[in-house]
């Protein structure tokens, strides 16, 4: 298997390895882009 595949640890994708997982990463956009409205709605 090479690098690149989506499994190219045996029984581990790469969500699961060593990268941050996408829903955790989804979290953090929900996150900010709320924050950043938040924030101009006060400052205008």
């Amino acid at each position: 298997m090479s690098t690149n595949s989506p499994e190219h640890r045996v029984g581990h994708d790469v969500d699961s390895v060593d990268q941050v997982s996408s829903a955790v990463l989804f979290g953090v956009a929900v996150v900010g882009a709320a924050l950043t409205v938040a924030i101009n709605a006060v400052l205008i």
